[in-house]
């Protein structure tokens, strides 16, 4: 799409990337960081239905690695308001009934979500500040919505909202340096110069990060967001309310909860970096017995629970 060229052609003039031969689309490996490629699909590709990107990369690349890391995808956010917007999130659909064919991937499965989705998010709030985007584009998570499926945990990274937002070369160069320094560099998280930003990581006194898969909210997951940018955390899957309006009467909820909470366990068991697992419940988006009905559930699963934000930061 519009964005995805905008961000890939800005990435590819920060320099360091070398084209490969590949059998299906351009493929650019980076040469300070060859762990790194850079994908571009053949055109008429629709990011939400390339079920098995992953393996097809790996049977199709030149020279490709035995097992890829994590899969981002780089693209546009569209909504009805189209509030100017730079987004990240999980994939999958955890709900089954609730899924069509236009979000694409498999009804109530759900990839593994990319564990680096917390330290991107830092990042990109403090490069949109440095250039001068907030407050214009709000920086934002997005719930776990959409496909496509893939075994390789995955993101997605977009430019909201409009097609006058998507091809804005100031919003792909922001994220350029946000993938240069979080993904490619893996900088230490930036200085802390305001209230929502995270202070910068110190050798020997980096706290164990918090992986939190959430339950209940928007759709844009605003607590999500206040918990990353104010400490050590990083989001697994976030299911929103709207896929849980319907606790006390129907039995498929339980179903879309431990699909998120299984794939968030995926990307803890691939990864050595020692992590905590936490589920946050937000307490106002249930009702008393459908709350009481969500913690027997995660109880009997043997999970860390909060309702409280400070248990998180």
């Amino acid at each position: 799409d519009v964005a995805s060229k905008t961000i890939k052609e800005a990435m590819l003039s920060k320099g360091g990337w070398n084209r490969e031969e590949s059998a299906s689309g351009e493929v650019y490996r980076h040469e300070k960081h060859p762990h790194a490629y850079l994908w571009n699909l053949p055109d008429g590709r629709d990011f939400l239905t390339c079920d098995d990107v992953d393996t097809q990369f790996l049977r199709t690349a030149q020279n490709p690695p035995d097992k890829l890391r994590e899969v981002v995808f780089l693209s546009r956010h569209a909504s009805k308001s189209k509030t100017p917007a730079l987004t990240v999130h999980p994939i999958g659909v955890p709900r089954a009934s609730r899924w069509s064919a236009e979000m694409g991937g498999k009804p109530g499965l759900c990839p593994p979500p990319s564990l680096s989705m917390g330290k991107v998010f830092r990042r990109l709030k403090s490069e949109a500040k440095r250039m001068g985007l907030v407050p214009e584009f709000e920086v934002t998570f997005e719930a776990t919505h959409h496909g496509p499926f893939l075994s390789t945990p995955a993101m997605f990274l977009e430019i909201g909202s409009c097609e006058n937002h998507w091809d804005r070369e100031d919003a792909a160069a922001c994220w350029a340096d946000t993938i240069h320094h979080a993904l490619l560099e893996e900088t230490p998280d930036p200085k802390s110069d305001s209230k929502d930003s995270v202070a910068a990581e110190s050798p020997g006194d980096a706290p164990t990060e918090t992986v939190v898969v959430s339950l209940g909210g928007g759709h844009y997951v605003p607590f999500m967001n206040d918990l990353v940018l104010a400490g050590k955390v990083t989001p697994g899957h976030m299911v929103p309310s709207y896929l849980l309006n319907d606790v006390p009467s129907d039995t498929e909820w339980r179903e879309a909860v431990m699909s998120a909470l299984e794939a968030t366990r995926r990307s803890l068991s691939d990864t050595p970096k020692p992590r905590r697992l936490c589920v946050y419940v937000d307490k106002k988006s249930f009702k008393s017995e459908a709350r009481k009905l969500v913690l027997e559930h995660l109880e009997a699963e043997k999970v860390e629970v909060t309702m409280s934000k400070k248990d998180l930061s």
